[in-house]
């Protein structure tokens, strides 16, 4: 695929700015900061690509979904297939999640902690799950109630009626609240970040994912914005590491979802690309067109 697309572009010309300019606006700011404005220090050699890697155009080289589905297990890693651990509900998850109709369901494992008081959390057999672009919070997910929890997330997810469509959330709630042993309500932060972190999967992601995150933090820290699983405030950030989203040679992947209305894939990031991806992509909902995977708009999420 990667030699396919550097033959297109050398041929015809790379048009991805302009495509993605079509969906998201495209900011006239350096992607790549000074290296005395970083927070902390890293080994450049860390990021280093070598080959087509570094060089093969990013647009189109990923899908975006039309619903991220994150589960907590409260790990950093996983094994090669994340979903694939026995006496736990992972693969019942993965399997209702790849039968939700025509949509393109995408679903990852987080490191967001579990609730250690409760064994059937500790041993995977309750889970909770994060929806994105929705932004809201399925919690208690066991084998007794999966099926009915999907059926009702795939009744949303497909009704293509105008008076359904961009109140997916709020509709999913209310048809969640009479499931034994569901808590489903709404997700009070204004972005997401997520970062592979995989290293059973790939060394790569499993090295420069930590480096990120102790980046991100930092400069959320900085501007007010940083939050994690324990803190209640609204309108924050929150910095997760996920499983393996693809494309691990182009490391370090960086996806953002935003409450207005955008979802953006970076590649081939590094810490110097932390203060642009905040300051223009999370609060100012743009982008930089040659670190683009993919990119969507969805309708706002009004809380």
């Amino acid at each position: 695929m990667n030699y396919l697309k550097t033959l297109k572009g050398a041929v015809f010309g790379d048009d991805s700015a302009e495509k993605i300019s079509r969906i998201i606006p495209v900011s006239d700011q350096e992607f790549q900061c000074n290296p005395s404005e970083c927070h902390i220090q890293f080994k450049e050699s860390a990021f280093q690509l070598k080959g087509s890697d570094a060089t093969v155009p990013l647009y189109e080289t990923a899908s975006p979904a039309d619903l991220h589905i994150l589960v907590s297990t409260g790990k950093t890693d996983w094994p090669h297939d994340a979903f694939d651990e026995k006496n736990t509900i992972l693969p019942l998850i993965r399997r209702h999640s790849q039968s939700l109709g025509k949509k393109y369901v995408a679903a990852n494992v987080t490191n967001e902690p579990l609730d250690i008081s409760d064994p059937d959390c500790l041993s995977l057999k309750k889970l909770d799950v994060l929806l994105l672009p929705w932004f809201v919070w399925i919690k208690g997910i066991t084998e007794t109630n999966i099926k009915q929890v999907f059926s009702n997330i795939e009744v949303v997810l497909n009704d293509e009626s105008e008076n359904v469509k961009g109140k997916q959330a709020e509709i999913l709630i209310a048809k969640l609240k009479s499931i034994p042993g569901i808590s489903c309500y709404k997700d009070i932060n204004s972005s997401y970040i997520l970062l592979c972190s995989h290293r059973t999967r790939d060394k790569r992601c499993g090295i420069t994912a930590p480096i990120m995150k102790k980046e991100f933090d930092s400069q959320l820290r900085d501007l007010d914005l940083y939050r994690d699983s324990g803190d209640d405030r609204s309108n924050g950030v929150h910095v997760m590491f996920v499983n393996h989203v693809g494309g691990h040679k182009f490391a370090a992947n960086v996806l953002i979802y935003n409450k207005h209305g955008e979802f953006i894939w970076f590649a081939r990031c590094t810490p110097l690309n932390v203060k642009f991806i905040i300051n223009e992509t999370v609060l100012h909902n743009k982008a930089d067109v040659k670190h683009v995977r993919t990119c969507i708009k969805f309708d706002a999420i009004k809380w």
